[in-house]
């Protein structure tokens, strides 16, 4: 039995209490609705709809999410009905959604989690619904005129407030696991031991000599970049090429320390990717509106290899957890997404730093448009991988199994 579906064992007293709780979300709903907040009315039924869903499927209304979880999930929804902080975003209540939807995934679904890895899945899921609610609402302010988001501050602040929800989240339902006694202990199985590998291979132009001379050739030019940011004392050029080179450089580094021989295309690609962006830093990303976009669909690709590979290390690390396929393409989306808003954070940390010593910011925002183009385009660049390409990160999958003991703990 999965360590997640114990949660959901029959018990009267604890489905009464869920039931009074579900009545009073719905009630919510209502009073959102009069009051013309769409976006919390969204969010609640939501929340209704997954709750209702456990008692439905098992055809027993004895059978509820934990209401202790449940209260967590309807705490800020009732905060919000009481206009006790109307500043507060429904980016809280989604990070509560996450909870109880990993739950009921667990339990419903062929999915298997470990209570690690489903408070990992909870971050990840919150950060990625920011990001495609700022996407959303940008649509709908531009097409059907609302107005959603009035400014680059405003969205920034959501997406940083959705990103501290979304841990606290993914902190309290670790630590919920650890000590809730209706949860099965499972110790994660698997030694996680691996061997030398090499990656299937990307299917790029050329053999491995023309690979290794074209990756050669742009490590120079991003060292001719660097150079040309120090000698005019350009420090945002300089940390936006030596950065760059500095990635380059890790497939030699994994060869070295861990025998880990990446597939010579791949590192081609990820060469590509970093070289893109210290050019864009010359003055392109300004110039040309598209160059954004592609940079930010070429480093999303890499990414959302990442995000494969954590996720398949994760199943080679332990027979506890279970994935299906349409579960790792979608993982793939929200781990892009999450990384995204991640960056995005970091723009916005960057130029508020830059505003409170001077000087130009590292990285640079240009806009709320900017800002959803980003979004917009990493998620290009994880659909291409999740669909196309993922098999070319499975042997760094078999690499990181020995090592993502730390996703897969807790509960235990």
């Amino acid at each position: 039995m999965s360590s997640l579906r114990s949660l959901l064992a029959p018990h009267w007293a604890d489905a009464l209490a869920a039931w009074a709780i579900t009545v009073g979300l719905v009630a919510a709903v209502g009073q959102f609705r009069v009051t013309g907040e769409p976006d919390w009315a969204l969010f609640t039924t939501l929340l209704v709809a997954v709750v209702v869903v456990v008692p439905l499927a098992t055809r027993d209304p004895a059978v509820t999410v934990p209401a202790e979880l449940l209260a967590v999930a309807a705490l800020p929804v009732a905060v919000r009905a009481a206009g006790a902080f109307p500043q507060a975003t429904p980016f809280v209540a989604a990070a509560a959604l996450a909870m109880l939807v990993a739950v009921v995934l667990d339990a419903f679904t062929s999915l298997s989690m470990t209570p690690r890895f489903a408070a990992v899945f909870v971050v990840i899921t919150t950060m990625a619904a920011a990001g495609t609610w700022a996407a959303g609402t940008f649509a709908a302010d531009t097409v059907a005129g609302t107005a959603f988001v009035t400014d680059k501050t405003e969205l920034m602040w959501d997406l940083v407030v959705a990103t501290a929800a979304g841990i606290g989240a993914g902190v309290l339902l670790d630590v919920y696991f650890r000590f809730s006694d209706r949860i099965d202990r499972l110790r994660a199985a698997g030694d996680g031991g691996t061997t030398a590998t090499t990656d299937a291979g990307v299917d790029l132009p050329g053999d491995a000599h023309q690979h290794t001379r074209l990756v050669r050739t742009l490590q120079l030019l991003l060292l001719g970049i660097a150079g040309v940011a120090l000698v005019r004392g350009n420090a945002t050029l300089a940390v936006n090429s030596l950065g760059p080179l500095a990635i380059t450089l890790l497939p030699a580094l994994f060869r070295r320390e861990y025998d880990y021989a990446m597939d010579t295309g791949l590192v081609l690609w990820i060469t590509l990717a970093a070289t893109l962006h210290a050019v864009g830093a010359l003055g392109l990303y300004e110039s040309l509106g598209w160059y954004d976009s592609l940079t930010h669909t070429f480093s999303a690709s890499i990414v959302a290899g990442v995000g494969y590979a954590l996720a398949r290390s994760v199943e080679r690390h332990t027979t506890a957890v279970t994935f299906t396929r349409g579960f790792r393409a979608t993982f793939v989306v929200l781990f892009v997404l999450a990384v995204g808003v991640a960056w995005e954070i970091l723009e916005f940390a960057s130029g508020g730093l830059a505003t409170l010593i001077g000087g130009e910011a590292v990285l640079a925002q240009y806009g709320t448009t900017d800002i959803v183009n980003d979004l917009v385009f990493n998620t290009v660049g994880a659909v291409l991988v999740a669909g196309f390409a993922s098999a070319h990160f499975e042997s760094l999958a078999v690499r990181l199994a020995g090592s993502v003991g730390v996703l897969v703990r807790g509960g235990e």
